[in-house]
Order: structure tokens, then sequence, then C-alpha cells
């Protein structure tokens, strides 16, 4: 038990805050790390845009993944963050520029926080055909 509960005490003071997760994803963005920001991802969607180029080289780039064909900064809303709600292995980080607020999820992924791109609507809009 003690072990346990050491190691849990080691993890979570070892892990980045949400919102610090995702400053660092921008960063990555920005410097167009896109193992970086991978990285700092939830495995699903890391998993969906590493495959994503080879996807698009098989179809004949009929088929793109990425609208920008690459993770770009339109992946995570701007602003600033105005709050942060953990729940367990759950987290809403809510930022707010001049645009209505904006959510980023994140899972708690082998004790730390990963964006939940799946669930973004800002993920949804960029594997969308263009219109």
């Amino acid at each position: 038990m003690r072990r346990t509960l050491a190691t849990l005490l080691l993890l979570t003071a070892c892990r980045d805050e949400p919102a610090d997760v995702l400053d660092h994803a921008r960063a990555a963005l920005a410097a167009k790390d896109d193992a970086a920001f991978l990285g700092l991802c939830e495995p699903r969607a890391a998993a969906l845009l590493t495959a994503a180029p080879t996807v698009v080289n098989q179809s004949g780039r009929v088929y793109k993944v990425l609208r920008d064909g690459r993770p770009t900064a339109r992946l995570l809303p701007d602003g600033d963050v105005v709050s942060v709600e953990e729940n367990g292995h759950r987290a809403i980080v809510t930022t707010r520029s001049k645009k209505p607020a904006s959510r980023v999820p994140m899972r708690l992924v082998e004790g730390q926080w990963r964006i939940d791109l799946l669930e973004m609507p800002q993920f949804a809009e960029a594997i969308s055909p263009e219109r």
C-alpha cells in the first residue's frame, strides 16, 4: 500500500497541469514540432494523425486527412485560460479570446494530461473536406 501511494504521489508531482499542457501544445504547433504536439495528444488522435501522411499518399492524395496537410495552430483555440475543471481522469480547459469561450477536453493517460482532440470541434473541422 505504501509503495502504491508513493508511486501515485510521484506521478502526480511530475504531472503538468492541464493549462500547461495546452501551452506546450500551442508552442509545439507554433514551432512546427509535430512529434512534440502528438506527444501531448490522447493516443487515439495521435495515432490517427501519425497515419495521416500514409493515408494521403496511398489514396493518390484524393483523401486528405488534415485539410492543412499537417497539424496546425487552428487545431487548438487561442486566448487565455479562464478556467480548468478536473474530474478524476478528465479535465476541461476553457479559454477565451475575442470569440466565445472554447473548451479543450483532456484525459489522464498513464498519469499525464493529454489533449483529447477527437472530442474537439476544431479537430472535426480540420479533417472535414474544404467547402
